[in-house]
């Protein structure tokens, strides 16, 4: 990621990017070489390879967005009123009366 968070180009962002997918690049881009140069079944080898980066990613992205929502949530609960006398304790009901 770009530290100092200036404005960035096109190709900038995606050479970043690329460096940072370096590792699925290859795992896709050398199985079609290859296939290429030697036998169309590396292609297969290739097609996993990109099925599982796929998979990985649509998690990735779902988890983010589960983890935005929840921070959102958590943004709009209102405050508990503070005062010195009323601590609340974890685990008690302060809505309900106990009945004696």
């Amino acid at each position: 990621m770009n530290v100092t968070r200036e404005k960035q180009t096109r190709l900038e962002h995606a050479m970043e990017w690329a460096v940072w997918h370096f590792g699925e690049l290859a795992g896709v881009l050398g199985p079609l070489v290859l296939a290429v140069v030697f036998t169309p079944w590396f292609a297969l080898l290739s097609v996993l390879v990109a099925a599982g980066w796929a998979v990985h990613e649509i998690r990735d992205h779902r988890e983010q967005t589960r983890l935005r929502a929840g921070a959102l949530e958590r943004k709009q609960l209102p405050a508990w009123p503070a005062t010195d006398t009323d601590t609340p304790v974890a685990g008690r009901d302060e809505s309900r009366e106990d009945a004696r």
